[in-house]
């Protein structure tokens, strides 16, 4: 979700199975309807679609995704086993999963761009190694938050993101070194995100604030 994010700021565009898989993310967190519209309208403008062109190309995929077109199915989103075993990123691409989908050594250098530990870059790379992809998120995710047990199997990116608001706001307490927690201000600021299941949103006038809720989130170290 981090890396489709970053591709949305970066490029103000993403391909349809980015759209799907991290739209269908940001229904998790809490995003409605129309809260979701504007938020990629917003950003999609910013690049080379217009208005009337997202209007006319992509709301209604976006409508269907909430079970407004088409069949009226109310889709949710993607676990990482549906990740991992469908749908392939090509090139071009931002979606799948970074631990099964990239190449290894892309993704030590993504690592060591959020600055993971050599030693924790080398855990995860041997669970990859072993096709241990969500055990190797499992690590990250640990490093990440400076905990040692998260005292749960992560199967689902808004798991990740549910778990990681609560320990970021102090909702659960997780083994770990006794060493002080210097995340307290990675903390999204209005609570807003991108891998969670109850998330509280803003007005549908505040989609720029909505991502730059996100960014905070997805920069954080």
């Amino acid at each position: 979700m981090r890396q489709l994010h970053k591709a949305l700021r970066d490029n103000h565009h993403l391909r349809h199975g980015g759209r799907m898989q991290y739209g269908l993310f940001l229904k998790g967190i809490g995003l409605t309807l129309e809260q979701a519209l504007q938020f990629w309208k917003s950003e999609f403008i910013k690049g080379k679609v217009d208005a009337d062109k997202f209007d006319k190309g992509y709301a209604y995929s976006i409508r269907h995704n909430y079970g407004k077109e088409g069949k009226r199915t109310d889709y949710t989103p993607f676990s990482c086993m549906k990740i991992i075993l469908s749908n392939p990123p090509s090139q071009g691409d931002y979606h799948g999963c970074p631990f099964r989908h990239s190449d290894p050594e892309l993704l030590k250098q993504k690592l060591q761009s959020y600055k993971i530990p050599p030693t924790g870059i080398t855990q995860i790379l041997e669970l990859v190694k072993g096709m241990h992809y969500q055990l190797a998120c499992q690590k990250y995710f640990q490093l990440t938050h400076d905990v040692d047990d998260i005292g749960f199997s992560l199967n689902h990116p808004n798991q990740y993101f549910a778990e990681s608001q609560k320990l970021l706001s102090g909702g659960r307490e997780v083994k770990k070194e006794p060493s002080e927690p210097e995340s307290s201000q990675q903390k999204l600021s209005s609570q807003k995100s991108t891998n969670s299941c109850s998330i509280p949103t803003s007005s549908n006038t505040e989609a720029d604030t909505e991502l730059e809720g996100l960014d905070a989130y997805f920069t954080e170290d």
